[in-house]
């Protein structure tokens, strides 16, 4: 019979935040309670409810960890007092940890105990520095030993075990260095033996040197090399010469916190893109994307296309006419999938739009419309509703010809005023409602805010709680989409630090990398 509490021991990885596993991370943002390294784990407890307790239990390595019996106490209380309790781990939790005392306490106050693994900093940073452990051609195993060692005179490492392994990882291994150095010698390891040391692997200030075990202790002290470090000792170590990928130049946004305010649906490529670039993307949507309040008004004029086309397709005898639209314009992705939405309810397909030419805003809108094996007859060199218009004006009169805009219901109202002037006449319906959030959690801090569209500025600024842009902001470098994002964010009181001369996500990217100054 269990308490109604369980307590989840969490792998948080070896300092890469990214690093935690997916089911790790869903337990850590549902958490009442977490129980860890506040500082070590700064980056992740971002990541919690906002609602959540907190408990800092330090870390060996800072000299500032709770005694063990303390946080043993601490966790049963958490248990029996809220419904999931996390007990957040560097690495892994039974990998030099003290997970085991800690669960054998909860399980005898009756409470319910988990374990989800991390990733090791024993496999990650040699395989951040490009060193595997096993290699088919030089190493077919592998050991994992402590330089801190057990008060036990009972449990102590069998170097003359471990120096015969072909691949040997030491954990904590600077305050002993160079009496691991000795005993290993001692125990027949060659001098030669290649020397890996890593420092703060998988973070952003990885540092990593290669020596030999005979040179090792003198390479580290001239580096100056400091904790948090491991050793790997080995013939794997020659691999790095040809594996070595993680070096800081070839990550521009290496380590930085990216908030992307996009809904989720639309942010994957770009959060995968920021990762790639090094950057730790932060999902926080500030808008929502619902359909229109009602669809009728599109519905009819959909079908009105769709009449003309099957009554003038080829080899059909109907006298000529005008058509109800003589353009169709889209002006984002959502666009496109709204209307092809209804388009699909109605039981018709692109086919029916053969009677009509369509504008795209952009080349993202444009990508849209392929996936409905649409190509536009239009998109403008400058993306935005000003561009639309310099794009028709370069084509010739539009006086007399119809134009059907598809659009969200916020959509600023340029692109339909501009046509109308030109002698245009238009139809301007909403396809889809883009709400700003009114509230809820405030923007979790971030290196860099990017925002898409005015409406993403908006729901940020009223997830702020009445704080002020500038003061949320302060130490965050704002990226606007285009220069009318750009504009309401400076309306709305939010510091403005770079604006995207594409207005694309690709210009947003552009602008991170240091292309666009």
């Amino acid at each position: 019979m269990t308490n109604q509490g369980t307590i989840y021991w969490i792998g948080a990885g070896p300092g890469d935040v990214g690093l935690i596993t997916v089911k790790g991370l869903a337990l850590l943002q549902q958490a009442d309670a977490i129980v860890g390294d506040a500082l070590g784990h700064a980056r992740l407890l971002q990541q919690a409810r906002t609602d959540a307790e907190i408990h800092d239990v330090g870390c060996r390595a800072a000299s500032n960890k709770m005694p063990q019996a303390e946080v043993q106490r601490l966790l049963v209380e958490l248990g029996q007092k809220h419904k999931t309790v996390v007990r957040l781990y560097p690495g892994d939790p039974f990998v030099y940890g003290k997970a085991a005392p800690e669960m054998v306490a909860a399980r005898a106050a009756g409470l319910r105990v988990e374990v989800v693994p991390g990733v090791s900093a024993a496999i990650a940073a040699p395989a951040y520095a490009g060193v595997p452990l096993t290699d088919w051609d030089c190493a077919a195993s592998f050991a994992v030993v402590s330089g801190v060692h057990s008060k036990d005179p009972a449990v102590r490492p069998n170097w003359t075990a471990l120096a015969q392994m072909e691949t040997l990882v030491i954990l904590m291994p600077l305050r002993n260095l160079a009496a691991i150095v000795e005993k290993l010698g001692g125990a027949g390891m060659a001098a030669n033996t290649p020397a890996l040391v890593v420092q703060n692997g998988t973070r952003p200030q990885q540092k990593q040197l290669r020596a030999t075990l005979g040179t090792l202790v003198q390479s580290v002290q001239k580096a100056d090399i400091q904790p948090p470090a491991i050793v790997v000792l080995g013939r794997v170590v020659g691999l790095s010469d040809q594996l070595d990928w993680f070096r800081p130049e070839n990550f521009p946004l290496l380590g930085q916190r990216v908030l992307v305010t996009r809904p989720i649906h639309q942010a994957g490529d770009f959060m995968a893109e920021l990762r790639n670039l090094g950057a730790e993307p932060v999902p926080f949507p500030t808008i929502e994307i619902q359909p229109a309040e009602e669809t009728a008004r599109l519905d009819e004029a959909i079908r009105q296309i769709c009449r003309y086309t099957a009554q003038h397709a080829r080899g059909a005898n109907v006298p000529p006419g005008e058509p109800p639209f003589h353009w169709l314009v889209l002006t984002s992705t959502n666009g496109v999938t709204a209307f092809f939405e209804r388009l699909a309810a109605l039981q018709l397909d692109s086919r029916c739009l053969a009677s009509v030419q369509i504008a795209a805003i952009g080349p993202a809108t444009a990508a849209a419309m392929h996936r409905f094996s649409i190509t536009p007859d239009l998109i403008p060199q400058e993306y935005t509703a000003e561009g639309v218009l310099a794009a028709f004006d370069a084509l010739g009169p539009v006086t007399g010809q119809r134009f059907l805009l598809a659009r969200a219901d916020i959509a600023r109202k340029t692109l339909a005023i501009g046509l109308r002037e030109r002698g245009a006449q238009v139809d301007e319906i909403p396809a889809y409602r883009t709400v700003p959030v009114s509230g809820g959690s405030p923007p979790p801090p971030a290196e860099i805010v990017t925002f898409t569209s005015s409406s993403t500025v908006q729901g940020f600024v009223n997830c702020l709680g009445g704080r002020s842009p500038a003061e949320a902001l302060a130490g965050s470098r704002v990226v606007c989409i285009g220069p009318i994002t750009a504009a309401t964010a400076q309306e709305l009181g939010v510091p403005v630090s770079a604006v995207a001369k594409k207005y694309t996500i690709d210009g947003i990217l552009n602008v991170l990398k240091g292309e666009e100054q």
